[in-house]
Formats: C-alpha cells, sequence, structure tokens
C-alpha cells in the first residue's frame, strides 16, 4: 500500500509539472514544518536543503530533493507536507516560467528530461 502511495504520488508530481497546472496549489503550514521534528536527521536535512533551495529559487535542487524524499517511507504528515511544497515550488516555477524567466525555462527543462523523472 505504500508503494502504491509512491507511485500515485510521483504520477501526480510528474502530471503537475508536464501540465503546468500550478494555479490550486497548497501553501506551505507551519504544521508542514512541524511535521518533520521527530524526522532522523537525515529526513531534517533533506527538508532544510528543499527548503533552503526554494528560497534561492533553485528549483531543480528543490524539487528534485523532494521528489527523493517520497521514496523513505516517509509517514502520513511527512509525505502531505512534501507535496504541499512540491505543489508551491511548481506553482512558483511555473510562473516564473509564464512570465519568462530564462533560468525557470533552463529549469523545467531539466525536470522534464527522463533523467530527472520521480527523482530518479
Amino acid at each position: 500500500m505504500k508503494r502504491l502511495l509512491q507511485i500515485t504520488s510521483g504520477a501526480l508530481i510528474w502530471a503537475v509539472l508536464l501540465c503546468g497546472c500550478g494555479e490550486k496549489t497548497r501553501k506551505l503550514t507551519a504544521a508542514d514544518a512541524k511535521a518533520f521534528d521527530s524526522a532522523s536527521p537525515e529526513i531534517k536535512q533533506s527538508w532544510a536543503l528543499a527548503q533552503a533551495a526554494a528560497g534561492t529559487n533553485d528549483y531543480v535542487v528543490s524539487i528534485l530533493t523532494l521528489r527523493s524524499m517520497l521514496s523513505r517511507g516517509l509517514p502520513k504528515e511527512q509525505i502531505d507536507a512534501v507535496m504541499d511544497a512540491l505543489s508551491t515550488y511548481d506553482a512558483k516555477l511555473m510562473k516564473a516560467v509564464n512570465r519568462g524567466d530564462p533560468a525557470a525555462q533552463k529549469a523545467l527543462e531539466t525536470l522534464r528530461s527522463p533523467g530527472s523523472q520521480l527523482g530518479r
């Protein structure tokens, strides 16, 4: 069941990236960050890396880090937080692409490339 959830989540992420559907996104909340309070140091580090990368508009690092977290057997609260972050950062990326930001366009091309699918 957990594997099915991971596959479904990954497919959802890929569909969002392909469609560029970022208008109806969930926002990150304090509860999302709190979900990692009791996480292992490695998971906390990945979450912090994704947040820091997003803060500097490093879409590729942020999104790929979050995607990779989905395959780590996270509890539901952490999966929800990761999905919220992916949705938020995807929307931010697509807005930048739509504004004509060349760095965002390059990031989108990188994220759509076969090597980056589902965080591989």
